[in-house]
């Protein structure tokens, strides 16, 4: 594919780096030369110093022969400029990165001016994954799917839970009671597509898939309340924090924000209400404890500095926290430390990235038997759950899935009937796909370019 990126910042300098492993023809615009030049010779890419405002620039680019043109800049106006310009030279897909409020809540309009296929907002995509891991704390794995509407978790089968020793089929009438299923099992290291004759046991990790609210009561019922986080204390009053804690505060989380800058904290403490907002330094390890860092489930840091993040996190491991995520942006400083888990770790650049790359992915090898609008890679590759819009050319449409033969290595997880009433269906051998249904599809077979490659 032909892709034109602009802005060579973090998120758009991680993005190159991904795409350029994947064959694709990628130009970078950025009005920095000495930041281009870093990434011509670190990576198999076109370069052009410009202006993506500028329309000569654009046209010097070939916009109108591209097929996807990703706005990057770390500002917003330019980014939205750029994409309608793009648009109207003949860009084939627009993806825009947008961060301003005053943007984010008109979206509508934003996406009718620009004619974008995807606006992203980088902060409230890692705020997401941080408030899912929160609020989950028990799961190793969360992934939402169908706009937020299906859930994947993984959790780790304890010795007292009501699947131990059970085979999937005996399991499945507690199950249902959730109408969740079992889609993949990590068995010790030996990764499978589980069927009705396997074995459940402690200690096995384990994937339940189902509608959102399903998989929130099926993980409610195996992890009591009184093990549940609820206090959690966020360091560093940023644009990623402000989203993180309304996130948490609408799902009745009890926040604290520490933050060292006066004016922050004031403006911080105007726009949540409910949560407590103390300024001071939250790298010091006496304030830390005047705040009494032990009593919290959760330390979140987000300063604007990953040595003082990497710093609370090991201040927070001390005292025993039990759930510690610190933002690096540079993880050549975790290797350095050789002390902090990579799983507490994370970096806004990559969950941007690599939501903008699943995209592109599923926009390769479409077909007219299916579409592949989505796909993640769980299990270090070994597995992909993959969606599917599926059209009447397939072999699946208006069949039940038990008269049609499906791979071992392959399981129809979840049916979405846009055509219908939209309801979500966890698939059994009686689920019929029909035209412009959405399927989530589980596999370890690799490179599935359309639905009908999980027939045997």
């Amino acid at each position: 594919m032909n892709i034109i990126i602009l802005g060579a910042g973090k998120v758009g300098s991680y993005l190159t780096e991904e795409l350029s492993l994947q064959n694709h023809d990628i130009l970078v615009i950025d009005q920095d030369k000495d930041i281009l030049n870093k990434l011509l010779e670190q990576n198999d890419v076109m370069a052009l110093v410009g202006d993506g405002t500028d329309i000569d620039v654009l046209k010097e680019a070939n916009v109108d022969n591209c097929d996807i043109f990703i706005a990057l800049t770390r500002n917003d106006d330019t980014n939205i400029i750029s994409a309608s310009l793009a648009r109207n030279l003949g860009a084939k897909d627009i993806i825009l990165r947008l961060r301003d409020t005053k943007y984010v809540n008109n979206l509508d309009n934003i996406v009718e001016l620009t004619g974008s296929n995807l606006v992203i907002n980088p902060e409230y995509l890692a705020a997401k994954e941080i408030q899912r891991s929160i609020k989950y704390s028990h799961a190793r794995n969360v992934q939402s799917f169908l706009e937020d509407r299906s859930m994947m978790l993984e959790i780790t089968i304890g010795e007292n839970s009501r699947l131990a020793g059970l085979r999937l089929s005996e399991a499945d009438s507690y199950l249902n009671q959730f109408d969740v299923l079992t889609g993949i099992v990590n068995d010790h290291g030996e990764i499978s597509i589980p069927r009705g004759n396997f074995i459940l046991g402690p200690g096995q990790k384990i994937y339940i898939m189902g509608t959102k609210e399903d998989v929130d009561t099926f993980y409610k019922a195996e992890i009591p309340e009184s093990i549940r986080m609820k206090d959690v204390l966020i360091i560093g009053a940023s644009s990623l924090s402000s989203h993180l804690t309304r996130l948490l505060l609408e799902r009745n989380f009890n926040v604290t924000v520490i933050e060292i800058d006066r004016e922050k904290a004031i403006n911080f403490q105007e726009q949540y209400a409910e949560a407590v907002v103390i300024n001071a330094d939250g790298s010091d390890p006496d304030i830390l404890e005047e705040a009494r860092v032990e009593s919290f489930d959760a330390v979140v840091a987000l300063t604007g500095m990953d040595e003082e993040n990497i710093l609370i996190a090991l201040i927070a491991e001390k005292y025993g926290i039990e759930k510690i995520i610190a933002k690096v942006n540079r993880t050549g400083l975790l290797k350095i430390t050789g002390i902090l888990d990579l799983d507490a770790t994370f970096t806004p650049k990559s969950v941007a990235s690599n939501y903008i790359n699943r995209v592109i992915r599923s926009k390769v090898d479409s077909k007219d038997i299916s579409t592949l609008n989505n796909l993640f890679k769980l299990e270090d590759d070994q597995v992909e759950v993959l969606e599917f819009e599926v059209s009447e050319n397939s072999m699946l449409f208006n069949h039940s899935l038990k008269e049609v033969k499906v791979k071992d290595d392959t399981l129809v997880a979840i049916i979405e009937h846009r055509n219908r009433d939209g309801s979500i269906e966890v698939a059994t051998g009686n689920s019929v796909i029909e035209k412009g249904d959405r399927v989530l599809i589980i596999t370890k077979s690799k490179n599935m370019a359309q639905v009908d490659d999980i027939l045997e």
